[in-house]
């Protein structure tokens, strides 16, 4: 599969199909997008930045990775020579917004792409070739940090691909492959929006019934009750509202579903004097850790769409769902700037992205 895609890139290339730049480019984009029941639009530009290693402090992690998934893209990398999709990264702004303002007055003028493509957000895109501008953006970028918000694999498979060739021979610092194609996002941009990231798990009924005992011992963790007496989208939808807004409880860290006989329970976690820590770290040391066994949190899988949840809830059985809310930005800022590494699938930013808008060739110069 992979090496068939390799093959297309080149085919396309060599039809015409894909032209490379004959300048260095800034590429700002517009993203408009259905959120709920309200029309958002994200602005921001794709770039490349030189790949940095995370002990710099440069390029800020925020999640912890798998190894088998950062070798899955970094083998695509080997056989394609290319990145196809932008990194998702956030910059913070100076207080005058003077890249956000740029680009705020960039999106104003006729776009070099205008593109509805089926099921995918509308895109905008001008190009950005003057080096006055060009020079200004990257004047303004050459101290500060720049926050993976989405692709940290794809970045670490980055530095692997890097460290790969460099053991094999000398690399010219204009080399493409120092370098990793982004999309940046200030993150006061109005149309940063981040979704929860729950989690769920198959489990021996044995298991879960050890996990319901634990449960009804531990203090924190009171039971929700469902008034309806069904389980269904409707449900759902209250059970998630209500841990977001914090009805009837306080300080709660995260819902709990379980399945188990065709029969579902839920429950609430909350603290009264909930502590500082986010609430997905909380939740990997405070209850996956001490109430699962430990190499359950590997197998430990993850989903946005609360529809998919109602879906394997209404399918499968011996099953447990934990239910989360987005992350705040400020509480995501203070981890990444404190060095600290949050468990893996901790931010979802909508949209994602978009992939195939701009290729990065990893042969040649920049």
């Amino acid at each position: 599969m992979k090496t068939h895609i390799s093959q297309q890139l080149r085919l396309k290339i060599k039809e015409g199909v894909l032209i490379q730049d004959n300048s260095p480019s800034i590429y700002v984009t517009e993203e408009e997008f259905s959120y709920g029941d309200k029309t958002i639009t994200r602005k921001g530009f794709i770039c490349a930045i030189k790949v940095e290693d995370y002990s710099k402090r440069i390029v800020i992690p925020h999640e912890k990775t798998r190894d088998e998934w950062v070798e899955d893209r970094f083998k695509l990398m080997e056989v394609a020579r290319s990145n196809y999709s932008p990194l998702l990264c956030l910059y913070e702004d100076d207080s005058r917004e003077t890249v956000a303002n740029l680009v705020k007055s960039i999106s104003g003028k006729k776009p070099y792409i205008d593109i509805s493509p089926d099921g995918l957000q509308k895109i905008k895109v001008w190009r950005v070739t003057d080096k006055g501008t060009i020079r200004l953006i990257c004047d303004k970028f050459s101290d500060s940090k720049i926050y993976i918000a989405d692709g940290h694999h794809r970045y670490e498979a980055g530095l692997r691909y890097l460290s790969n060739i460099r053991s094999k021979r000398e690399i010219n610092s204009k080399e493409s492959i120092n370098y990793r194609m982004i999309q940046l996002i200030s993150m006061n941009e109005p149309g940063l929006i981040t979704r929860s990231y729950h989690r769920y798990i198959k489990l021996e009924s044995s298991k879960i019934d050890e996990l319901l005992k634990k449960i009804n011992l531990n203090e924190n963790i009171n039971e929700y009750k469902n008034s309806s007496q069904s389980f269904d989208e409707n449900f759902i939808n209250k059970f998630y509202k209500d841990i977001c807004e914090e009805n009837n409880f306080i300080n709660i860290h995260f819902g709990i579903l379980i399945k188990k006989d065709n029969q579902i329970n839920t429950y609430i976690y909350s603290e009264n004097n909930k502590t500082q820590i986010n609430d997905y770290t909380f939740i990997h040391e405070n209850f996956i850790r001490q109430n699962l066994q430990p190499d359950f949190e590997e197998n430990i899988m993850f989903e946005t769409d609360l529809s998919e949840i109602k879906n394997k809830l209404l399918s499968e059985d011996n099953l447990i769902v934990l239910m989360m809310r987005p992350i705040p930005m400020d509480s995501f800022l203070s981890a990444v700037n404190s060095g600290d590494r949050l468990p893996p699938k901790v931010t979802n930013f909508l949209p994602k992205p978009p992939a195939g808008l701009v290729f990065q060739s990893l042969e040649g110069n920049i």
